[in-house]
């Protein structure tokens, strides 16, 4: 038997660095544990922006509500206004 596992949304801010420039970041995400979301900010970051973990500086990260959810696409996952395209 599974036991009961619910997603949560985090907020997840920061800043990294690329080249000579240091840009800030928050970012909104749908994981079972803050580890998860860690692992998946590392893991986008990382094949968009070419960066190392290394690179990357967490300053805070939080677990918010449905309703303080900013991202369009994060609103439709909760909402279930999310469809998958598949042919016949």
């Amino acid at each position: 038997m599974k036991p009961n596992v619910s997603v949560k949304i985090f907020r997840i801010s920061g800043s990294f660095k690329q080249r000579r420039q240091v840009t800030s970041f928050s970012q909104e995400l749908c994981a079972l544990t803050e580890d998860d979301a860690k692992e998946k900010l590392f893991s986008e970051f990382g094949s968009r922006n070419r960066l190392k973990r290394r690179q990357i500086q967490i300053t805070s990260i939080e677990n918010i509500p449905p309703e303080e959810v900013s991202d369009p696409f994060v609103q439709k996952l909760i909402t279930n206004e999310f469809k998958i395209p598949y042919e016949d």
